[in-house]
């Protein structure tokens, strides 16, 4: 441990004496940097393609500060709902921007901020987005695009390997293997003329699953989508697979929501409405139509879905959705699409100057009856077929205090709301507060708001959450939370409560240096088990986080160390530690179309409560976060040529060792002999 803090000590040390030249992030690297500040402090796995896709979009087509709207702006998720109610306040009052540094003038921006927004916006006269398309210029402008995706982990795993026919019982294990070859590979075209038409097509197969066989054969998953924005009446108009997103998340939202992370502010989703599909999720998404019409100042959506689900249904229903998109093997084959799920939404808002409120409604019908296998923690659940959900939304502004909030109920009763408001009481000072309350017996399937958890049901809490500037270059941000669970949540059989405070403070040196310090703590219960006892023991569970990250860069090398720790303690038990140490260097040939970017990390985690989730750069649109755990190092090696301006590729292979005397990874079908594993990974793109 000592020797892994003080080597990166000394890189540290050694990067803070090198003379920086200016060198601007590219794109990719500035759309990785911000999503992985939104999952620092989130373990879920959050859909990346549309994240990449939504902010590549606005750097080709980049939005007209001086003739943008409220909703467009809020599709830029770094940005808080306070900085985007400024921004249009601030033109509004004083009239059109002359240069995009202008916003240095507005409360609660500054330069950090304003970088992040250089490639995605301008200011300018604009142009019309309105006018009449024609199919010539759907020709001559439009965008084709064609992504292929190559994936194989190199060492053999246990689920490929079958015995041999002379063995006993041999078709009894190798029914259990998986049913195809050890290649993940998916195919993505996407047709775009501005954002006013858009169409994908996306097939996917992971690893294991049959491409050319018996059981099965082509891709395992399709996805068809068209989106037409603006045409007349219809704001929007999607046909295939869709999403739909109103309010606060408590009725409805299948995009990611927004939760605790280092934008402490950003704790309200955005981006309202329905939108094209063109993700790999195999469950989160909805199949069929639908539309929103602009009728005054009223916006009115409606949508029908009708799809099929995984389940494994014995006589007429089903414990739990299986959503795990894989079906590798015989079982999980029995699982593939056993459950009709149909879907019919809507929503009303009405926005007026300040002022907007809105009532969404959804109703879920299926097949099968769904009836959860009851425990103490999932006693409300949801069981039945059918189930119907509504609720009020409502944001307004006055001055600089911003409000919103959302109410909703499903058909049994349940309550959830969630209110706050946003102040600015200093230009240096940004504030947001914020209550919420979710009913045991809310249970509905596609909320996602703010909470502790991913289930918005049985949760209660307070969140206050700062940024400061309290001098030029730096910026602290804090966020305070305070929860409870008035019923059992899985892995604690009893009503809990816990809280969590991050502070985090950035300073940006220069325009090519910039470092931040992070800590956070988490004070919650759990289950502890305990030999003498045959009941569940309660007790609390502590965790403590520091990380450092510094950047910078000279020339054409961009540099990156990070230093990252925990100590947990369950109980009176001894306190337990988990870290890692990492250095990325990368260099963009000039003079060659070639981008190298290294990474070379130990972590040190034996308690599995100590495990160390960390990003990585990754091929094109993809974003992968590795979680570490165990004794170890890892290396990766991504590479990124251009063959010509329309086709490029991508190449990375990463390899992690453990150090830990362990002669297996892994479990199951997934098991590998040894003690590494590696992964390589290959894309193309081409433009037409």
């Amino acid at each position: 441990m000592r020797q892994l803090f003080s080597l990166a000590f000394l890189l540290s040390l050694f990067s803070c004496e090198a003379r920086a030249q200016d060198a601007v992030a590219t794109t990719d690297q500035l759309i990785a940097d911000i999503f992985e500040q939104y999952t620092a402090e989130n373990d879920e796995d959050i859909d990346y393609d549309t994240f990449y896709e939504e902010l590549m979009y606005f750097s080709e087509n980049k939005i007209n500060l001086n003739k943008t709207k409220r909703e467009e702006l809020e599709r830029l998720p770094f940005l808080s709902d306070i900085q985007v109610e400024n921004i249009i306040s601030h033109i509004y009052r004083f009239g059109a921007l002359q240069t995009i540094y202008e916003l240095q003038l507005i409360d609660g921006l500054d330069m950090t901020d304003i970088r992040r927004m250089l490639p995605f916006v301008i200011v300018g006269e604009g142009m019309n987005n309105n006018k009449k398309i024609y199919w010539r210029d759907l020709m001559l402008y439009g965008k084709n695009e064609l992504f292929f995706r190559l994936d194989k982990g190199l060492e053999s795993k246990e689920g490929y390997q079958f015995l041999p026919e002379e063995e006993e019982n041999t078709a009894e294990e190798n029914a259990k293997k998986y049913i195809g070859d050890a290649f993940y590979h998916s195919l993505k075209y996407r047709f775009h003329y501005k954002d006013r038409v858009q169409v994908g097509v996306t097939a996917e197969k992971d690893a294991g699953e049959q491409f050319i066989g018996k059981m099965h054969t082509g891709y395992d998953f399709y996805s068809i989508t068209a989106q037409l924005k603006e045409m007349g009446k219809f704001k929007t108009l999607v046909v295939g697979d869709f999403r739909a997103n109103f309010g606060q998340g408590l009725v409805l939202r299948t995009d990611f929501g927004m939760g605790k992370s280092s934008y402490v502010l950003n704790v309200i989703p955005r981006n309202s409405g329905l939108k094209k599909y063109g993700s790999t999720d195999e469950n989160n998404f909805f199949r069929g139509v639908g539309a929103t019409v602009r009728l005054g100042k009223f916006d009115v959506s409606a949508f029908y879905s009708n799809k099929m689900i995984d389940a494994d249904t014995v006589n007429g229903s089903f414990s739990s959705r299986y959503t795990t998109g894989l079906h590798r093997t015989i079982a999980e084959m029995s699982k593939k699409h056993t459950v009709n799920q149909q879907v019919i939404g809507g929503n009303v808002t009405f926005t007026y100057s300040k002022i907007q409120l809105g009532f969404t409604a959804i109703n879920s019908l299926f097949d099968n009856r769904l009836q959860p296998v009851r425990a103490t923690y999932n006693y409300f659940y949801f069981a039945g077929k059918q189930q119907t959900t509504a609720g009020l939304h409502y944001r307004m502004r006055w001055q600089k205090l911003n409000v919103f909030g959302e109410t909703a109920m499903t058909d049994n009763g349940a309550l959830a709301t969630i209110n706050g408001f946003s102040f600015i009481p200093l230009s240096q000072v940004n504030l947001v507060v914020m209550h919420r309350y979710y009913s045991p017996e809310y249970d509905t399937f596609y909320a996602s708001a703010f909470a502790e958890t991913s289930r918005i049901n049985n949760e209660s809490g307070f969140y206050l959450g700062a940024e400061i500037r309290p001098y030029k270059k730096w910026k602290i941000s804090v966020y305070a939370d305070s929860y409870r669970f008035p019923w059992a949540k899985y892995g604690i059989d009893v009503p809990s409560v816990g809280a969590d405070y991050l502070l985090q403070a950035d300073y940006a040196a220069k325009r090519n240096i910039s470092m931040f310090w992070r800590f956070k703590y988490e004070g919650k219960q759990g289950n502890v088990p305990q030999t003498e006892s045959a009941l569940p023991v309660v007790a609390p569970i502590q965790k403590l986080s520091l990380k450092y990250s510094l950047s910078y860069s000279f020339g054409n090398f961009s540099f990156k160390n990070v230093l990252e720790g925990n100590l947990v303690r369950k109980a009176d038990a001894p306190w337990t530690y988990g870290a890692i140490a990492s250095q990325d260097v990368s260099y963009d040939f000039k003079t060659f179309p070639l981008k190298v970017d290294f990474r070379y990390q130990f972590f040190d985690a034996l308690k599995y409560e100590n495990r160390v989730y960390s990003y990585e750069k990754d091929v094109l649109s993809a974003f992968s976060i590795p979680m570490y755990f165990g004794l170890g190092s890892r290396y990766y090696l991504n590479l990124k040529y251009e063959l010509n301006k329309r086709l490029s590729l991508w190449f990375k292979i990463s390899q992690t060792i453990y150090a830990d005397d362990r002669e297996v990874l892994s479990s199951g079908n997934e098991t590998i002999a040894g003690n590494k594993k590696t992964d390589a990974r290959f894309l193309l793109k081409w433009e037409f």
